[in-house]
């Protein structure tokens, strides 16, 4: 039997906390320049049709030599699904990259999105490993394991810093958290029963957002007019993200984004 509870990340709820870590060889990239405090604006509705497209990939390395076998210490429970890979990168042959973010500036929030995307915990590791929402929208939190998890979850600030707001438990299979994020940023989750087990929740100002795939592709499903836009590229191993301006012209933009390993932190 599935038992929810519900929580809110208000604005700047970290403050109650006072409690500010560190993330170690991991960035929280450039914010958003929306992650000011505001008052959300009206949700309308904003048809589901691809308007900008396109693929993200990584240079100046090679995909295998990033690929690590997590180490599970002997955990009875995760040993039993095979070798765990490290979500750090996503990398293919190609160098397509995977988990990256793709926002376009000054987007609306929309009324017609679903009403709470899914973050479950399966075989020890977080699934997805990234997930793009709009600010206002719930996210379901699931425990489909067999075993006791938490979820810590930490708004990303200034200088690397993170802030932890929320954290919670589910010690049983089918246990299950809803909690809205109110305010645009990026959010870190982390389970500390399992260290290695780690995602990223990007809430942006409004619904044109993407998430790469594994073969590097995206598309932002969310109508745009025709016109000119900031489309921002960002990925948790780097401190900067990657800015183009495009042109709609018939309700559709092409945009590729390439990283530069020889950028990305220290692994």
């Amino acid at each position: 039997m599935t038992r929810v509870k519900q929580t809110v990340s208000r604005q700047a709820p970290w403050a109650a906390f006072g409690a500010v870590m560190l993330i170690a060889n991991v960035s929280c990239g450039k914010m958003p320049e929306a992650a000011a405090e505001l008052k959300l604006a009206p949700a309308v509705e904003i048809a589901e049709t691809p308007s900008i497209t396109g693929k993200v990939t990584l240079k100046g390395t090679d995909a295998a030599a990033l690929r690590k076998v997590v180490d599970v210490g002997g955990n009875p429970f995760c040993i039993g699904h095979g070798d765990i890979v490290d979500s750090t990168w996503k990398v293919a042959a190609d160098g397509s990259l995977a988990d990256a973010v793709i926002t376009v500036r000054g987007s609306q929030r929309a009324s017609n999105v679903a009403s709470a995307p899914l973050v479950d915990q399966t075989n020890c590791e977080f699934v997805p490993h990234t997930l793009a929402i709009q600010a206002g929208q719930n996210v379901r939190f699931h425990n489909s394991d067999l075993t006791f998890h938490n979820i810590r979850v930490a708004r990303c600030e200034a200088q690397g810093q993170s802030a932890n707001i929320d954290n919670f438990g589910q010690p049983s299979r089918g246990d299950e958290n809803v909690k809205t994020f109110n305010t645009p940023g990026i959010y870190r989750l982390e389970c500390d029963v399992h260290r290695w087990m780690n995602a990223w929740v990007f809430v942006h100002e409004g619904a044109h957002t993407a998430v790469s795939a594994t073969d590097g592709r995206f598309s932002v499903s969310r109508a745009l007019a025709d016109g000119d836009y900031v489309v921002e590229a960002w990925h948790p191993q780097f401190s900067q993200s990657i800015t183009h301006t495009v042109t709609v012209r018939g309700g559709k933009a092409t945009a590729d984004f390439e990283f530069d390993f020889a950028n990305a932190h220290p692994l």
